[in-house]
């Protein structure tokens, strides 16, 4: 069984992953280049390190989760990387969202020094990955999948093996492009009901119950109603993946029209400052050339 984890990127998905590693008695060490986010995970147990190299020392599955493909390549190919210092044997398990190509290029790396890799998104937010109800996508030998079961297992509540290195990762851009299309359908939804006249506790009570719901119209807009747009999945980490996604149709020659258009509605967000606000301060951009707010009435 891997008992020993090295674990590269301690934020708010990564920490809870690792901070629950070590509670379910996996000896993890860990990395992070916030000295803030290593200290929460080391107060929980996890032994802290100055390097992904020395995260990945002595490791029997090195785990990851980071915010984008640069940073991916640089933490496992880099020169204080995973790769220089990780054992023939052991296994990688990148639980990040980057693009397919990123992951097969640190996965090839790996092979050559007689490491198995998977890529094992996740659906779910830093609660789930904190009481291990994540659900995983991932994609990788039946082999490499096996050897990383215990942590799949320590973490989540179900584990989708989805077929070959990669297949992962594209099934979880695939969802993402849904979801953040449906957020940016919903925030228009909204502010075009409110625009016309209809209070907006009402119109989300109604709409709730109605042909249009999403899974993410139910979860964000009560905090849209309530104005609280803490980052739960950030402006930033929308455009990033629907920027991924828009690359990979790219190179398959797909055309995303709903998916580019709703890319530059965020696009629209970042440039209003919102870059670090919930994916669903995009109702703030159609707020914003409305006129209105979509806000429940206090007081």
């Amino acid at each position: 069984m891997a008992t020993r984890i090295g674990f590269v990127g301690l934020g708010a998905m990564g920490g809870n992953m690792a901070r629950r590693l070590a509670g379910q008695g996996f000896t993890v060490a860990g990395y992070d280049v916030s000295a803030a986010n290593a200290k929460r995970s080391g107060d929980a147990g996890v032994k802290l390190v100055g390097s992904p190299a020395e995260a990945a020392d002595g490791a029997d599955v090195v785990c990851s989760s980071l915010p984008d493909p640069a940073t991916i390549r640089r933490a496992y190919l880099g020169p204080d990387g995973v790769l220089t210092r990780v054992r023939a044997g052991a296994a990688l398990m990148d639980m990040s969202t980057t693009d397919p190509a990123t992951w097969r290029e640190v996965a090839t790396a790996a092979a050559a020094k007689g490491v198995a890799a998977i890529d094992a998104p996740v659906s779910g937010g830093p609660k789930e990955a904190g009481n291990g109800g994540l659900v995983f996508i991932v994609g990788g030998t039946p082999e490499a999948v096996a050897q990383c079961t215990p942590v799949l297992d320590a973490l989540g509540s179900a584990v989708n093996h989805v077929g070959p290195l990669g297949s992962g990762l594209i099934v979880k851009l695939v969802n993402n492009v849904m979801s953040m299309c449906n957020v940016v359908v919903a925030a228009e939804a909204m502010v075009l009901g409110v625009k016309a006249g209809i209070p907006p506790q009402q119109l989300f009570e109604i709409l709730s119950q109605s042909g249009g719901r999403s899974h993410h119209f139910l979860k964000r807009f009560p905090n849209v109603l309530a104005g609280d747009f803490s980052p739960n999945f950030s402006i930033g980490l929308s455009r990033k993946d629907l920027g991924l996604a828009l690359d990979m149709a790219a190179d398959l020659g797909v055309p995303m029209l709903a998916a580019s258009v709703a890319k530059q509605v965020y696009e629209a967000a970042k440039a209003a400052g919102l870059v670090n606000e919930d994916m669903a301060a995009v109702t703030k951009v159609y707020e914003g050339w409305a006129g209105v707010q979509v806000r429940e009435k206090t007081g």
